[in-house]
């Protein structure tokens, strides 16, 4: 019975390695990042069920091992539920949302499946062969990378130049090119089949391509940086082999020229063509700090301050960016005025989980050196995988000062820490004294099939209820968004069939739905009758107010019920909507007190009840926070045209021109209106 398990365990270890390949864009919103999830948890719920049917077989065997790396996963994972309930969204950190998924319930099947990995793989030999099924699985994310390359378009790539494979992201794409490099070096380097031999180095250099081609600089940060510790690992550990540590250090001292050169002749034709090479040799200090990302990480520290021991609770980085939004991002455009994360997991993690999160997440990193060092010291472990275990370590925290955990990269990160764990520990324990090695091993305990059944029903509840009812809840929202764009009667009563179901991710389903009704009524060519139309308004304006009371701090959600209640006052003529469009403003911007979006809708609501003074006094503290700002000048000149102030309108875009204000192409079009043309229709913010 045992032995069936484990293997049991082990097969569906195996299939976790093929979850980065699933992708379907037809039958999911967020179609790269919610069946992933989904398959990954109904697997790891499966391996619970197995596992505990172990523990109760062996105890002895197969309990967790205390180790300093399992201490470190188990103190992160306590600081993550600890921020998750202390922090200002306790239902969003337990959850997240459909973009991300990392919530607090997912983040615990991660940490079952490392130790489960660690616990069911016990030799070097069961490391090797997950290895190279995982480098298999990944070769065929990079294999599709690499078409897109050829073929942009493929697979809902829009013709970018950056591919993202099977993963959505180019920066997905380029961490886990990372890891396989890793992974094929290490397999590669102990490989004797002679196969294998040839089979390694080629995933290698397809992972080493699917990087490049994804462009993504802080991969290439983390490949130098884990190279580099590569080099300096094999120098030490290598004493007996004088000449290969002579070959090694020379390999150092080209590889600082190689970059030296591609520096210096950066701004070369050919250098400027090398994918991902161009845009980290490019970057400069100066270009970062006048970056959008500076800003949000200028915004992470700031909050931090406010919550320094657990944070605003993990996934809350939209809260804690909006109350210290800068009033300067918009001046890289209304995208770049959003964010959910930090994009530098330090920072991030210290606003979301405070000092103690961000200690306990380097613990991991620190802990994972420390077990492999101390086994080789007492030379109990292969030096390869020692200095190779090392060496993606510092690779993958160094590329994520620049990125985030991903469903995908915590997949890889937490089975090479599962591996890093399971064989230190192994090696650690056949260092012990003779007397406590010849300890009798604990017998196996007898497992009836009635436990077996019960353990299985368990667990497939447990898939249907948090995994297959959430992925029919989204595939029916999607529906119901398709019909609602075309045929709209009929998705009406979609969205009550989506609205209807018990998913944890209701709010972005109300959220999604709202968006799309709210764009449909809102249109001149609407397809539904007076009658439908009030129907389908009335749904969606409770679904958001739901939405309110489970997210009282979200922004988007007053943003939203602001502009539905546009949509009320032209259905129904009813003024009540019009106060509530002023009331779901003033809200927000108590959340978020220089964001320029909400001002100028809030300008907007001044100018609908007559308080002129009140609009531009507004949009004046717009300009006043951040002169640089274009759109602020000309939302200011048409609010005077529109009294019939055209001299001050004229000091106003004067005022810009003095500022040194550069305006787009479609901002020049308003002013030109403001100039010329009578004033016939307001202009409403984004």
């Amino acid at each position: 019975m045992k032995q069936n398990i484990v293997k049991a365990m082990k097969f569906l270890i195996y299939a976790t390695f093929f979850v980065p390949l699933l992708v379907f864009p037809a039958s999911f919103i967020f179609p790269f990042i919610v069946p992933k999830i989904l398959m990954f948890r109904s697997l790891v719920e499966l391996m619970i069920a197995g596992y505990i049917l172990l523990l109760i077989i062996n105890w002895q065997e197969f309990k967790p091992k205390f180790t300093l790396l399992n201490v470190a996963l188990a103190a992160f994972f306590a600081s993550f539920t600890i921020s998750t309930f202390s922090g200002v969204d306790p239902y969003h950190s337990f959850w997240d949302n459909h973009e991300r998924m990392l919530g607090l319930f997912t983040i615990f099947h991660y940490i079952a499946y490392y130790f489960i990995c660690s616990s069911v793989f016990k030799t070097w030999d069961d490391w090797k062969k997950a290895l190279k099924v995982f480098l298999t699985g990944g070769t065929l994310v990079m294999l599709i990378a690499l078409f897109q390359v050829v073929k942009p378009d493929f697979l809902l790539n829009q013709g970018s130049d950056r591919v993202i494979a099977t993963l959505g992201n180019a920066i997905y794409v380029g961490g886990y090119g990372l890891f396989l490099i890793f992974v094929s070096f290490l397999l590669f380097i102990k490989e004797t089949n002679k196969v294998w031999k040839w089979l390694e180095p080629a995933a290698g250099v397809l992972a080493l391509l699917g990087m490049f081609f994804s462009g993504t600089r802080g991969s290439m940060l983390g490949l130098v940086a884990g190279m580099g510790v590569a080099i300096l690992g094999y120098i030490i550990v290598l004493k007996d082999f004088p000449k290969t540590r002579k070959i090694l250090a020379g390999v150092a001292v080209a590889g600082v020229a190689v970059i030296a050169l591609l520096y210096a002749f950066r701004e070369s034709s050919f250098v400027q063509k090398i994918p991902a090479v161009n845009r980290t040799i490019l970057t400069s200090f100066e270009s970062v700090k006048n970056s959008p990302r500076w800003i949000a990480w200028e915004s992470a520290v700031a909050s931090w301050k406010e919550k320094p021991v657990f944070g605003w609770g993990p996934n809350n980085f939209f809260y804690a960016f909006n109350k210290y939004y800068q009033s300067k991002s918009l001046r890289f455009g209304y995208g770049e005025t959003w964010f959910d994360n930090a994009h530098n997991i330090l920072v991030n993690t210290l606003a979301v989980q405070g000092l103690v999160g961000l200690v306990s997440y380097l613990f991991i990193f620190v802990a994972g050196v420390v077990a492999l060092t101390m086994a080789r010291v007492k030379k109990m472990m292969d030096p390869h995988v020692v200095v190779m275990g090392i060496s993606f370590l510092a690779a993958h925290l160094v590329q994520n000062v620049t990125v985030f955990e991903n469903p995908t990269s915590y997949l890889y990160f937490m089975f090479w820490l599962a591996m890093i764990g399971g064989l230190s520990a192994k090696a650690m324990e056949s260092n012990l004294a003779p007397a406590a090695s010849k300890l009798v091993a604990a017998p196996d305990k007898r497992m009836k099939m009635g436990g077996v059944s019960t353990a299985s029903v368990a667990a497939l509840l447990l898939i249907f209820i948090f995994n297959i009812q959430p992925a029919r809840a989204n595939m029916k929202t999607l529906e119901a968004l398709k019909y609602l764009s075309y045929q709209p009667e009929a998705g009406i009563e979609l969205m009550k069939a989506a609205l209807a179901f018990n998913s944890p991710h209701i709010d972005d389903i109300r959220s999604d739905l709202t968006r799309t009704v709210s764009s449909a009524l809102g249109s001149e060519n609407s397809k539904l009758s007076k009658e439908k139309s009030l129907e389908a308004f009335n749904i969606v304006f409770e679904a958001m107010k739901e939405n309110v009371i489970l997210h009282p701090y979200d922004i988007r959600n007053y943003l939203t019920l602001a502009q539905l209640s546009q949509v009320g006052y032209t259905l129904t003529g009813d003024t009540k909507y019009i106060g509530d469009y002023g009331n779901n403003l003033e809200i927000a911007l108590t959340y978020s007190p220089k964001r320029q979006q909400v001002i100028y809708n809030l300008a907007n609501f001044y100018l609908q009840i007559g308080k002129t003074d009140e609009a531009i006094k507004a949009i004046e503290g717009t300009i006043n926070d951040d002169p640089k700002v274009g759109e602020s000048y000309w939302r200011l000149a048409y609010i005077y045209k529109l009294i019939g102030k055209m001299d001050k309108a004229k000091e106003v875009l004067d005022l810009a021109e003095k500022n040194g204000v550069v305006f787009n192409q479609p901002e020049q079009a308003v002013i030109a209106q403001i100039l010329s043309a009578p004033v016939t229709t307001k202009v409403d913010a984004k």
